[in-house]
């Protein structure tokens, strides 16, 4: 028999199971350094990502600043990044098109943040979320991993499940189910052997596709 998949439920109980997360705390209502964050982020740690942010603040904390920097001097603050000499690049770039273009102000629609070289829907809908604190569903492999685990969507990729989410998931928990299933993942809906015993969401999971090793 079918698990019911309680979204409110799961939200409250990994709300209060978890801390909130350091992106959450640092950069919540900050559009422009939740864009500059999360394009440091992709394939690095947290742990490497948020102090190497932290240093690039307090030396370029706005658009202007960092389109003042040249490309040799933002790849020392951020070489521990992977993907650094890119990285730096494109935040350069996007940095400068802020500040001809949209007036020092990071726009506030996926359309145009889609338009930034290395921001993808993921960022972008972070950044519309958390930057900006309107309803947009940011989609990684965690989310769509999860949702497809517990039964609540049946999709094949992040992009799919961000569509699907939009179809079927009450707006007032697109912007907080991010975090909270990053976080799952991460400590226990892992995707090769879930610690699925020590689950705090288990009653709502139908535990579809787990995967564990031979």
């Amino acid at each position: 028999m079918k698990k019911e998949v309680n979204i409110d439920k799961i939200v409250k109980i990994l709300d209060d199971y978890y801390p909130p997360h350091i992106m959450d705390t640092n950069y919540e209502g900050q559009p422009y350094k939740v864009l500059v964050s999360c394009l440091l982020s992709l394939r690095t740690r947290d742990e490497i990502t948020f102090p190497v942010s932290a240093k690039l603040f307090d030396v370029a904390d706005t658009p202007e600043k960092m389109a003042n920097l040249s490309q040799d001097e933002l790849e020392s603050l951020i070489k521990s990044i992977n993907y650094y000499k890119t990285k730096a690049q494109n935040i350069i770039d996007f940095s400068k098109l802020i500040v001809e273009k949209y007036d020092n102000k990071v726009p506030d629609t996926i359309e145009e943040l889609l338009k930034f070289k290395g921001v993808g829907r993921k960022t972008a809908n972070l950044v519309v979320a958390l930057g900006h604190l309107k309803p947009a569903i940011c989609v990684d492999t965690h989310v769509h991993k999860i949702m497809n685990r517990l039964g609540y969507i049946e999709t094949k990729t992040p992009e799919q499940t961000e569509y699907a989410l939009r179809e079927k998931l009450e707006v007032k928990y697109w912007r907080v189910l991010n975090q909270l299933l990053v976080l799952h993942g991460r400590e226990i809906c892992k995707t090769i052997n879930p610690k699925c015993s020590i689950c705090p969401i288990i009653d709502y999971c139908n535990q579809i596709i787990v995967k564990k090793n031979k």
